[in-house]
């Protein structure tokens, strides 16, 4: 039968003792370690709990954090989970972070409270509440569990009583001292701080926020690093006074970008990523130097750790898809510009990336859906409309494709290419007046553009008017020689600009 050994039941001289056991075998350090003896021991299997019995042990271990600021007015909500018998607690610190006044409350009451460590890099920092009377949390390791693990999710959103949500763990990302984890159980604003719990009913990490787009994108920092918050305080505290500090790599490394001297600053980022290895600004420097050397992979390996350090960040995923694309690897890329546009779906720019990506890969439906969130946000955005209407052509939905190019042109009237495309979308209906007038209008927009010239001289020679096609034939050799060398390939074939500009 498995035996469970709980922080009470364990004398002080065992505390000790065990402690120093469990530091070896778990590698884990920080003023919080004999808190981990609540860690379930086995002498068989591991018996998982039941959801009742769960929430039945942590609700006693999570708090709500009231910020209020200089006025004396609520500022925000978030959660904590207890760590001690002293009335320390941890918590997310962008949930504390220009508050004038804390106040924890447990048990319907309130116990002033004051920052204790503080760890900006990796947003997580504990605060004391003097008297606070609550059970401390049991601790696991982010690195013991594993994709599809049931986890269990409890925070106290608007301060209005605990939520408690199930689901599986759905990604691990590495990070350093731990494993960021993706997992779906929801959670609601003001859950950041709070906890997220294996089926022992032990602490794996701190949900830190969500993104709520359809689908659940949940994140939790490691366990890992609550434990290792003290150590890393005083360590930051005292770097403060010796040597350079990461603001001081900041200054240099901007300077050093600004001048576009790589070699110079993928020296220093080097030596800055070694001092600061959580400095999400020295990876990102670091991949930018590299960019800037042409050395695509080097930047991709620099941006992987911007984003395993601060997953929150699109604009270190738009950078890493774009690296993706550099170095060939299409799928990446639109795994990068999906997590971009997750934790940012208004920003139009990485939406047409990714209809763009989508484009190239043939993925019709996508580029289509894509392109569709480019003009949600900006209705008068052309690019986005001509990716729509090639789209709705290749899915066979011609009316639409005639609809999108027709758009494209109402908001741009001297775009060649809107009406060179809006030929083709006619001539693919069979509205052969109209493509010829299409193609014409391109011509009266730009009368070099080639591509209405090529598609115009196809047209005329298919009807059989071969002196209309060789004149717009020799129109276009003085235009564009590429173009006349595949002209006579196949005259039936109508040349879209878009299939053009990507190849």
């Amino acid at each position: 039968m498995s035996r469970y050994i709980y922080p009470q039941r364990v004398g002080a001289t065992e505390l000790l003792q065990f402690s120093g056991r469990l530091k070896a075998t778990l590698g884990l350090h920080g003023a919080w370690l004999p808190c981990l003896l609540s860690v379930v021991l086995i002498s068989g299997q591991v018996l998982a709990k039941t959801p009742v019995e769960i929430f039945k042990q942590v609700s006693h271990s999570v708090v709500v954090i009231k910020t209020y600021d200089d006025k004396g007015q609520l500022k925000a909500f978030g959660s904590g989970v207890v760590l001690d018998k002293e009335g320390n607690v941890v918590t997310n610190n962008h949930v504390i972070e220009k508050a004038a006044r804390l106040v924890v409350v447990f048990d319907k009451k309130e116990y002033p409270a004051t920052p204790k460590c503080v760890d900006l890099i990796r947003d997580v920092c504990s605060i004391n509440a003097p008297g606070l009377n609550a059970l401390p949390v049991s601790f696991a390791r982010s690195s013991q569990i594993e994709i599809g693990s049931t986890v269990y999710a409890i925070g106290s959103p608007m301060a209005e009583g605990l939520t408690f949500s199930d689901g599986i763990v759905s990604f691990l990302r590495e990070a350093l001292g731990g494993h960021y984890i993706q997992f779906t159980a929801p959670i609601s604003p003001g859950s950041s701080g709070g906890g997220l719990f294996n089926e022992q009913a032990q602490l794996i990490g701190i949900p830190t926020y969500f993104i709520s787009q359809g689908q659940h994108l949940n994140f939790a920092l490691p366990v890992e690093w609550v434990v290792d918050l003290p150590d890393r305080y005083i360590a930051q505290s005292t770097a403060e006074h010796i040597g350079n500090s990461d603001a001081d790599y900041l200054g240099k490394a901007v300077a050093l970008a600004k001048k576009e001297d790589w070699r110079a600053l993928d020296q220093l980022c080097l030596r800055w990523t070694k001092a600061f290895p959580m400095s999400v600004r020295a990876w990102d420097l670091l991949g930018s130097a590299y960019s800037g050397s042409g050395e695509f992979g080097k930047a991709v390996d620099a941006y992987r750790q911007a984003v395993m350090i601060k997953p929150d960040l699109a604009q270190y995923w738009l950078e890493l898809g774009h690296l993706y694309g550099k170095t060939g690897q299409r799928d990446k890329q639109i795994e990068s510009y999906r997590m971009a546009v997750r934790i940012n779906p208004e920003y139009a720019e990485t939406w047409q990336k990714l209809a763009v990506v989508y484009l190239d890969k043939a993925q019709y439906s996508n580029a289509l859906e894509a392109s569709l969130e480019v003009t949600r946000i900006n209705p008068a955005n052309v690019p986005a409309m001509m990716i729509q209407g090639y789209c709705y052509g290749k899915l066979e939905q011609q009316a639409r494709q005639i609809e999108a190019y027709l758009q494209a042109i109402h908001i741009d009237e001297y775009s060649a290419e809107a009406f060179v495309c809006l030929g083709i979308a006619y001539g693919d209906s069979h509205r052969n007046t109209e493509e010829e007038e299409a193609y014409q209008q391109a011509l009266r927009v730009n009368p070099n553009e080639g591509f209405a010239l090529f598609n115009l001289g196809h047209y005329y020679l298919g009807k059989g008017n071969k002196e209309k096609g060789m004149e717009y034939y020799s129109r276009l050799k003085a235009v564009d020689p590429e173009l006349v060398r595949i002209f006579f390939d196949d005259l039936s074939y109508r040349l879209h600009p878009a299939i053009a500009q990507r190849h």
